[in-house]
């Protein structure tokens, strides 16, 4: 696996995750953090290790199991039967490699200013009472 920086990107940190726990977790199973960043909005996670094969066994457990990782990283433990949160490490892209954006943009596609097209439009009448387009009687 060829990963050159142990910078990394960390999906699936929803609210049921701590801080604590996510810190706690990544930290005894993959080595020491050096920094992490955290977006509850998005539910996910910026995080450097301090060693980049530390950011490789966490790439490598979060692959899916056919392709022989453990399919995530478990969060916590359950004392009552309930399925325990997973985590998902990636590496970290750069800006421009990252696609665009999701989700279209407000104004029906255009992403510049001024999105508004304005009125009704119009050229026929619609039947209606007056106004322009209406017959005389």
């Amino acid at each position: 696996m060829n990963v050159p920086i142990a910078a990394c990107f960390v999906k699936g940190v929803v609210d049921s995750i701590s801080d604590a726990a996510l810190k706690a977790t990544l930290t005894q199973r993959f080595g020491p953090i050096k920094e992490i960043e955290i977006h509850r909005q998005k539910a996910c996670a910026f995080l450097e290790f301090e060693r980049v094969d530390s950011t490789r066994r966490a790439i490598a457990a979060s692959l899916p199991v056919n392709q022989g990782g453990e399919g995530g990283v478990r969060i916590g433990t359950s004392q009552d039967g309930s399925p325990v949160p997973k985590v998902y490490v990636e590496t970290r892209k750069e800006r421009n490699e990252r696609g665009p954006p999701r989700g279209g943009a407000a104004n029906g596609g255009d992403n510049r200013r001024g999105g508004y097209r304005g009125g009704r439009g119009g050229g026929y009448s619609r039947g209606g009472r007056g106004g322009q387009g209406a017959q005389a009687k």
